[in-house]
């Protein structure tokens, strides 16, 4: 099976610290993988070498045959790379659906086609408050929401 995204041998190093040694791992396409351990093991600096936030040490990320190695994020979002928050990331004022529709918009500036926020929304079992304001939302909701944003990017 091809591999969809894979990490080959990232290491973080923050001047004499090591955060993140020879990590390497990959992901089939339609494979939900989780990475998990202690606080302090580096996940966090995992995801945001991934995503183009931290930049690694050494080591490789590709999504596909692509080298997103040293790519900026923006560019890796156009590639198909869409990530959720530790901490929540909603546009308060605004409502579920309109939080949405921020990136289904952006994404039809790219690509011309836009999915539906509500249909999104529902994919997520969020559909029920697409007209509520996104700062009302329980954490869970909201969560809910920002993962129908990175969706409506078609990751």
């Amino acid at each position: 099976m091809s591999q969809l995204l894979s990490v080959e041998g990232v290491t973080v190093r923050f001047g004499g610290i090591t955060a993140v040694k020879d990590v390497s791992f990959s992901v089939a396409p339609a494979q939900v993988t989780g990475l998990i351990g202690p606080n302090g093991a580096g996940k966090t600096t995992t995801f945001n070498v991934i995503t183009g936030l931290q930049a690694a040490t050494s080591g490789a990320v590709r999504l596909g045959d692509t080298d997103l190695t040293g790519l900026a994020p923006f560019k890796r979002a156009r590639l198909g790379l869409a990530r959720t928050f530790q901490r929540l990331e909603v546009f308060g004022s605004l409502s579920a659906r309109d939080n949405v529709r921020v990136a289904t918009e952006h994404h039809r500036d790219r690509t011309g086609h836009a999915p539906d926020p509500d249909a999104l929304l529902e994919r997520v079992g969020a559909g029920h408050v697409a007209s509520e304001q996104a700062d009302a939302l329980p954490t869970g909701l909201a969560r809910l929401v920002e993962l129908a944003r990175a969706l409506a990017t078609e990751p």
